[in-house]
């Protein structure tokens, strides 16, 4: 009578323990990176773009007033014709997600500047214009 209590007890065991490996496996951990203020959003911008050697005199900074309680920020970039918006929108997107942020990039034709639009909850905060000289 104990043996199969036990048998049953060791075989309880094995299931729990393979349930939990399956579930760390599968399950994504939660990113504990969060955005706790929008300079945050300006200093990855700013990152991002001493990353790909703009200067500072190629960027111009407006904020526009949505309402009385938000306000956002429109960063006007002028690149070299031949730098890459591509790679700059994408490095960019990759430092935001690991905030739970991203981005929207609209090319305007025919003269393929890019727009990117940084959002953090579904809501757009800042604007990047990338324009070709």
């Amino acid at each position: 009578m104990i043996g199969k209590k036990r048998v049953w007890v060791v075989w309880l065991l094995l299931l729990s323990c393979m349930a939990a490996i399956v579930l760390l496996w599968k399950v994504d951990a939660p990113s504990g990176a969060r955005l706790t203020s929008a300079s945050q959003l300006d200093s990855l911008i700013t990152d991002t773009l001493h990353d790909h050697h703009i200067a500072e005199n190629r960027v111009r900074v407006r904020t526009v007033e949505i309402d009385s309680l938000f306000s956002r920020n429109i960063y006007t970039v002028r690149v070299p014709s031949d730098f890459s918006k591509t790679s700059f929108h994408y490095s960019l997107n990759q430092k935001l997600q690991s905030y739970q942020a991203g981005t929207i990039g609209h090319v305007q034709f025919p003269e393929r500047n890019l727009r990117i639009h940084l959002l953090v909850n579904e809501t757009v905060h800042r604007t990047i214009f990338l324009n070709s000289e």
